[in-house]
């Protein structure tokens, strides 16, 4: 081959890699991308359950760029991660979802902590992600017989979504009681939730839930969480702002108790049966979120949670958290065990 046809083949090929003709023309281009792009890099402490703050704050600040019209790319920096729980990795899978649902490109890095790396891998996470390094893409499949958790996404356009939620309730009954059946308290609780989540949630099809099942070999527990990406449930409630709604503040108000009135509040009593009863006539009226409760109270399911907007709302004790930033979506999480199931049977 000629020599100058040589360096026409070389020069083509560089462009494809690195397609400047000079420094000046790269760092340009280099400043440019950076001005659509966005790192973020969540707390140390990672944990929902633990600090509910920190991570709101993570997730609504990931959540909040799928509006930004100038931001195309995201990177979620996981490097400096020293724990992490089911909770965190459902709302950033979930996150994650929207953003891509919104034409906005993800990526991130991994764990250096070897413990928290397993058990984001474990957890089914990067399963659910479209490329993922050499490495993990291995430990995935090596896992894959012999994994016990379970990570999956539902749209709106989803058929059979009752099935599946089914069959993921046989597969906890078989972990904790060695025995593949059904368990109706858990099928009614996640249904309803299902029901809200496309109720509550857009009107398009960007409406998509996230369940998450981990289940602990030590403690023998399966912890269950829920996630949509709607509006949040107090959220719709303001939206609506009916007679009712300014009704039950007014009652509120004469009770003259200390409390000064709030979306905490205003939370517990969407999950109280007297309250609910007074939204029969709206359609979208919270009315199941009782019945979500009393399988708490009746401990057919342990530690429930529920995180909608600005309120984190611990249902067994009934005590809640002002977050500093809306999430804008509703959460769940719960526990089980095989003492569980008996409550259910007697």
């Amino acid at each position: 081959m000629p020599r100058r046809q040589h360096v026409i083949r070389n020069y083509i090929r560089i462009r494809k890699f690195f397609p400047f003709k000079n420094f000046k023309e790269f760092y340009n281009e280099t400043r440019e991308r950076a001005k659509y792009s966005k790192i973020i890099e969540p707390c140390q402490d990672f944990r929902l359950i633990n600090n509910p703050i920190e991570v709101i704050k993570t997730i609504a600040e990931l959540k909040s760029l799928a509006k930004r019209e100038k931001i195309h790319r995201v990177i979620i920096d996981l490097t400096n991660l020293t724990h992490i729980d089911i909770g965190a990795i459902s709302l950033m899978l979930s996150s994650v979802k929207e953003l891509r649902n919104h034409k906005v490109r993800i990526s991130g890095t991994q764990p250096l902590d070897e413990d928290v790396l397993d058990f984001i891998i474990k957890s089914g996470f990067f399963g659910n992600m479209s490329n993922v390094s050499p490495d993990i893409s291995n430990t995935l499949q090596s896992h894959k017989k012999n994994n016990k958790n379970t990570l999956i996404i539902a749209d709106c356009n989803m058929k059979g979504r009752g099935q599946l939620i089914g069959t993921n309730i046989k597969q906890i009954r078989k972990l904790l009681l060695g025995e593949e059946n059904h368990y109706q308290p858990l099928y009614t609780i996640l249904m309803e939730m299902n029901a809200n989540a496309f109720e509550h949630a857009y009107n398009d099809d960007k409406k998509h839930w996230v369940l998450g099942i981990n289940f602990d070999e030590k403690s023998k527990k399966v912890f269950v969480t829920f996630t949509d990406n709607g509006l949040g449930i107090i959220q719709q409630l303001n939206l609506k702002r009916s007679t009712r709604v300014k009704e039950f503040i007014s009652d509120f108000a004469l009770l003259k108790t200390p409390d000064v009135f709030n979306n905490g509040i205003l939370l517990q009593k969407v999950f109280d049966k007297v309250y609910n009863s007074r939204f029969k006539s709206q359609i979208n009226r919270n009315r199941g979120l009782p019945t979500i409760k009393d399988k708490n109270i009746k401990n057919q399911i342990k530690n429930l949670i529920c995180i909608t907007n600005n309120v984190y709302l611990d249902l067994t004790t009934d005590k809640y958290i002002i977050l500093d930033d809306d999430f804008t979506g509703t959460f769940y999480y719960l526990e089980l065990e095989a003492e569980n199931f008996n409550q259910w049977i007697k």
